[in-house]
């Protein structure tokens, strides 16, 4: 099993410790919170050893599973540095240039390092995923309701960036051209961004995301050559839409509409926190490339980069 340690504290859902827990290729052997009453709050409720000094704990250990606040790009080179694989949390406050630096930093020091794109080990989109074959055109929407939590949120590192990731995974083609623009209506960040992204092979991804509805959404359509596919990734639905006969040499939206057949596709059910952790562990276990590592990363916040320039032209 391997040595873990919990670096820091997850702000949204205390439950992803147990999560940690429950991975078999995982000995938890204590974690480390800035804040001394967190501390022993997760004490008496996991059993786990608490430090009140992280350099104990990274002693101690083979791998960190670094959160917020904790998840810093300083804090994490210097688990790296420490000979220590880590699961972390990239933020808004990476950039391109920092995960090039750190991941110089992981090649020297030969550990695995897997970030935390938690849209990745989504129920809905792991059971679709199969069903998606070459896709030509990809259309996501992606809608947060408004509150004052939302401001805070970044409509492009926090919401855009898990649809690129998406659309980078599901293309198997060299990006050619990237096209954004941008609504700003409170005066601050971009508060709704459309981005067109086209392939060398012909691909296209449509994506809008925005932080200003009056309910949450998020849905991403796959058209690929004879079928699509729809997936709702807020209601955690997915059906597919195919011609009934498939044998038929017209083309899918040539077809009349009792020609074409809407099938549901079971969802099966997953957490993803544990998904993810489990991945981690396997990936030490195994000596194996991480499902999301750090090259995975570059590209997405690459293409992050050249939206953010993009933007900065369209609102002015």
């Amino acid at each position: 099993m391997i040595k873990t340690g919990i670096y820091g504290l997850p702000d949204f859902e205390l439950d992803i410790i147990e999560k940690i827990m429950d991975v078999p290729e995982l000995n938890i052997v204590g974690m480390y919170s800035p804040h001394q009453h967190v501390n022993e709050d997760l004490h008496l409720r996991y059993k786990l050893k608490t430090y009140t000094d992280p350099n104990l704990l990274i002693n101690d250990v083979e791998a960190i599973i670094a959160l917020s606040p904790m998840s810093g790009l300083d804090k994490v080179e210097e688990l790296v540095r420490n000979s220590k694989h880590v699961f972390f949390e990239p933020s808004s406050d990476y950039c391109n240039r920092d995960v090039n630096k750190l991941s110089d930093i992981v090649d020297e020091a030969n550990v695995k390092v897997q970030a935390g794109f938690h849209h990745r080990f989504n129920n809905t989109f792991l059971s679709a995923k199969p069903f998606i074959i070459n896709p030509k055109f990809i259309q996501a929407n992606y809608f947060r309701k408004f509150s004052f939590g939302t401001e805070s949120c970044s409509v492009l590192m926090d919401m855009l960036i898990s649809d690129i990731d998406i659309v980078l995974g599901m293309i198997r083609s060299n990006l050619k051209s990237v096209h954004a623009n941008a609504t700003t209506i409170n005066k601050n960040d971009p508060d709704i961004i459309n981005v067109r992204m086209e392939f060398m092979n012909g691909a296209v991804a449509q994506l809008t995301a925005g932080r200003i509805a009056t309910s949450n959404t998020h849905e991403i359509s796959f058209y690929c050559d004879n079928d699509y596919t729809n997936i709702d990734l807020v209601r955690n639905k997915a059906w597919q839409v195919k011609k009934r006969n498939q044998e038929s040499n017209m083309k899918l939206f040539q077809e009349n509409i009792g020609d074409l057949i809407v099938d549901p596709i079971p969802v099966k059910p997953n957490n993803h926190y544990y998904d993810e952790f489990s991945s981690f562990a396997k990936s030490i276990v195994m000596d194996k490339s991480p499902e999301v590592d750090l090259e995975t990363v570059l590209r997405a916040y690459s293409v992050a980069a050249q939206i953010k320039d993009k933007i900065k032209l369209s609102v002015g």
